[in-house]
């Protein structure tokens, strides 16, 4: 049985707070998580894009292609390298876009549970929903 307060609510007991408060901060790890998810992902599609590019372009003779490290700088390297720095960037990438997708799993089953506990005993009292 839930216990009321006078006015016919339910009582808030300090452990439905508790649940109430981490609902709420699992809810902005999750959309820091979808954020950095998404940049990650276009990362991944830019380093994808970058192996294509080199595989498909034309060969100037040299073997040498110009390659930016960290935004900043382009420094000359053989096409052989530029290509193995790309696949290993790309599986870099891949490993933390994978990562992401982990942990925004992991905080939607625990809002999950933690939804059906918070709705069970307060029902249309409390709202757990994004607008």
């Amino acid at each position: 049985e839930t216990p009321m307060a006078s006015d016919g609510e339910v009582e808030v007991r300090r452990e439905d707070q508790l649940k109430i408060n981490e609902f709420g901060r699992l809810n902005a790890k999750l959309h820091e998580a979808r954020a950095e998810r998404d940049a990650t992902k276009k990362l991944v599609e830019e380093a994808e894009d970058a192996t294509t590019e080199l595989a498909l372009a034309e060969d100037d003779g040299s073997g040498a292609v110009k390659l930016m490290l960290g935004g900043e700088a382009f420094v000359d390297v053989s096409e052989e390298y530029a290509t193995e720095y790309c696949e290993a960037e790309q599986e870099r990438l891949q490993a933390e876009l994978d990562e992401h997708e982990a942990t925004i799993r992991n905080i939607a089953d625990r809002q999950k549970v933690l939804k059906a506990e918070l709705y069970g005993r307060f029902g249309s009292n409390i709202n757990l929903e994004e607008k």
